[in-house]
């Protein structure tokens, strides 16, 4: 993995997954609060599932479409949630920001910080004119996440989404590079 392949503030680190990290992710990803406040997790999140979904995203990763990074807390190592720039439309110059934190640490910021990583990287990086993001309704604290990152609330789809026979709404963000921009030279 390529030095340019991390992205740190300091207190977390992003960085690709390893097969090594399957173990850790499964148990993240595993939790009732991650299938309950998450838009596209599956219930069961094993460990064989956890590699294959790393080699999907090494795979994606390789053509373009996205760009999945586990947060890695910078003193201990731990996986403390995921991160990434997904359904990259390159033609368009877009793509989607989608996160989860484990639930341990719910309430420090990490979402924000990742964030702040990840739109620099989508924006400088990936050169893209427009990152969207999607949460559940119900989900306020990841709209207070992305109200932080300086996206704007674009509206609801309505029952978008079906988990276990019960439709949700769905909030739709969107943050420009323009003005992305300008929010970083504090306009």
């Amino acid at each position: 993995m390529a030095k340019s392949d991390i992205l740190s503030d300091g207190r977390i680190y992003l960085r690709p997954y390893r097969l090594s990290d399957a173990a850790a992710l499964s148990a993240m990803t595993s939790r009732d609060e991650i299938y309950e406040t998450t838009y596209n997790i599956q219930r069961e999140f094993d460990e064989e599932h956890a590699k294959w979904w790393i080699k999907f995203n090494n795979n994606c990763r390789r053509t373009g479409t996205s760009y999945e990074f586990g947060i890695f807390e910078s003193v201990t190592d731990a996986l403390v949630g995921n991160i990434g720039i997904v359904n990259i439309n390159s033609r368009c110059s877009h793509a989607t920001l989608a996160y989860y934190i484990h639930p341990e640490r719910w309430g420090e910021g990490i979402a924000t910080e990742a964030g702040e990583l990840m739109l620099r990287y989508a924006f400088g990086t990936l050169g893209l004119n427009r990152v969207g993001a999607i949460c559940m309704v119900q989900n306020a604290a990841s709209r207070r996440v992305l109200d932080k990152l300086g996206f704007t609330f674009e509206g609801v789809a309505r029952q978008e989404i079906m988990k276990d026979d019960i439709f949700y709404d769905v909030a739709h963000y969107g943050l420009l590079r323009q003005d992305y921009a300008k929010r970083r030279r504090g306009l």
